[in-house]
């Protein structure tokens, strides 16, 4: 709808590399940030790739 010019949608920026050629991503002011979490089952480990993604959320992980 937001190609056709009916309409506008709110994205994340990491939404951007995404969009058609005709359209643009407009920051939105003031800056909203928002908390993201994760969840896991609680009777077993959890998986080696969930566990890196969980330590570079906390900034425990390997730098990419």
């Amino acid at each position: 709808m937001v190609e056709a010019g009916l309409g506008v949608a709110v994205l994340p920026s990491l939404a951007g590399s995404m969009l058609p050629g005709g359209l643009t991503l407009v920051p939105a002011l003031p800056r909203v940030e928002r908390r993201l979490l994760l969840t896991g089952p609680a009777t077993r480990p959890w998986r080696p790739h969930v566990t890196a993604i969980r330590d570079l959320c906390q900034g425990t992980g390997p730098a990419m």
